[in-house]
């Protein structure tokens, strides 16, 4: 089907004469109430709203011509110009909606009781559409295509009709795909237009009102931060290849292509089931290469716009130097002629790159000092080890505790603290290892602790008097 039947020969004329934007402003009113009535618009309505929008331009300074002079009706222009001025914009109003009509942009219904409803065709109705997001500054989801590709794809829907979701996330990876590319146009687009300013304050102006608010905010910082697609791309990667290397998997979903209709054959079914799923994987393979021409284009924005400001800011300087010599000129021969200075000037220096602060420089890698060996002499090394040797001997180990409180009970089965009453801080600390080590259960005997608070004081040394119980089988666990 070729594209000029479904859309009207002229439909276009209204957008290309003298009054294009007030027709783009009428068509972009229709559609928001078009999403309002559903199943109509009242005419009378409609020319009311119209109405009012030629007022308000009107009062603000605006000269509205509805009919070109050189349109085909020019004949009604004349019989515009014979109506008061009270009711020009109200006939205005109806010759907008009568050439809407003639372009085919609307359809006009005579309803119930001899009422008019205008109503917009489907091709209309998606072409304002788009007229509309292109003028929407909208905030894109792009982690959201991600998901809902990775939902396709593994959802229940998967599974009950294959195909229909394998086409659905190739449709939404190619949306995806679609809004990409658009941000890196539109960042070309907007570079071209800021080297294109002619004062540094239109440079900072398009910088932070275009740039920083369309690409920045809503699109490229999302992009890389929150909104980043990193978190599902490896998971639909994976899916896909799990799909494409499971023969039934791909001949159920060729089946469920022919069932529900979308294909003749299953061939042909099993065919468009393996493009999408390539589609799909090469579209989120080839991120990585996406992702970093988009970061080029910003990086040259960037540079653009600094270039910018920069080269105007450099034109201006001079200017305000030759004023400035001039200035100093006419307050030197003044000053000549005996009369007092009439100008005090101060030197200043210019922006340049000497006083921006400078760069950080890459910090040396650490060149740690050269090792030297030194040989110790033999008996420094036997003075070590003897030291060593000693403090091993004087350590108190689990097996020393184990030894000391075997060979104290002897044959008996059990004993008190009191008969281990320390005589020196060496015991004590001794005493101390007891109750550790009595209590983890894993040496030869158990601390079974007394009934009541019973504290002795032996020697200037104060214990709890508890019990030591040999464990039966006298081994460790």
């Amino acid at each position: 089907m070729k594209l000029f039947d479904i859309i009207p020969d002229r439909l276009f004329t209204l957008l290309v004469g003298s009054n294009k934007q007030i027709y783009a402003e009428a068509l972009l009113l229709l559609y928001e109430q078009a999403q309002t009535e559903r199943f109509g618009i009242r005419f009378n309505v409609m020319r009311d709203l119209l109405q009012e929008m030629l007022d308000t331009r009107r009062e603000l300074g605006e000269d509205i011509a509805v009919l070109d002079t050189e349109d085909e009706e020019s004949e009604r222009s004349d019989d515009l110009r014979q109506i008061n001025m009270e009711d020009l914009t109200r006939a205005q109003a109806n010759t907008m909606l009568r050439r809407l009509e003639e372009r085919k942009w609307i359809d006009v219904e005579t309803r119930a009781q001899f009422e008019r409803f205008i109503v917009l065709p489907h091709y209309a109705s998606r072409l304002i559409g788009v007229l509309k997001e292109l003028c929407d500054a909208r905030t894109v989801e792009y982690q959201r295509f991600a998901f809902l590709v990775y939902q396709s794809l593994t959802g229940e829907g998967a599974r009950l009709q294959p195909c229909s979701a394998v086409m659905s996330a190739a449709e939404v990876s190619g949306q995806f795909r679609q809004e990409l590319v658009a941000l890196y146009n539109n960042m070309k687009h907007l570079m071209e237009q800021v080297v294109q300013k002619t004062s540094i304050q239109d440079v900072l102006d398009h910088h932070f009102d275009h740039y920083k608010t369309q690409i920045i905010d809503k699109s490229y910082h999302r992009l890389k931060t929150s909104d980043h697609v990193a978190r599902y791309r490896m998971q639909i990667l994976n899916t896909v290849q799990q799909w494409l290397l499971d023969r039934q998997q791909l001949e159920e979903a060729a089946l469920d292509g022919v069932k529900s209709g979308l294909y003749t054959s299953v061939d042909e079914a099993g065919q468009a089931v393996k493009q999408a799923l390539f589609f799909i994987d090469e579209t989120f393979n080839g991120l990585d290469e996406l992702f970093y021409q988009i970061d080029v284009r910003h990086n040259q924005y960037l540079r653009s716009s600094y270039d910018r400001a920069r080269y105007l800011s450099q034109q201006n300087e001079g200017i305000d130097q030759q004023l400035a010599r001039l200035i100093e000129r006419l307050s030197k021969d003044l000053s000549m002629d005996g009369t007092e200075s009439l100008f005090v000037l101060r030197q200043t220096r210019a922006l340049s790159e000497q006083s921006l602060l400078p760069p950080r420089r890459k910090r040396a890698p650490h060149q740690p000092d050269v090792h030297v060996a030194v040989e110790m002499p033999d008996h420094l090394l036997e003075e070590l080890r003897n030291k060593n040797l000693e403090r091993m001997r004087k350590a108190i180990t689990r097996k020393k505790v184990d030894d000391y409180i075997t060979n104290r009970l002897g044959e008996r089965a059990e004993m008190e603290m009191a008969e281990l009453a320390p005589e020196n801080a060496e015991q004590f600390i001794m005493l101390g290892y007891i109750y550790l080590y009595g209590s983890d259960g894993g040496s030869n005997f158990l601390i079974q602790r007394s009934d009541g608070r019973n504290i002795l004081t032996i020697g200037g040394y104060r214990f709890d008097n508890h019990t030591i119980v040999k464990k039966k089988g006298g081994s460790k666990r």
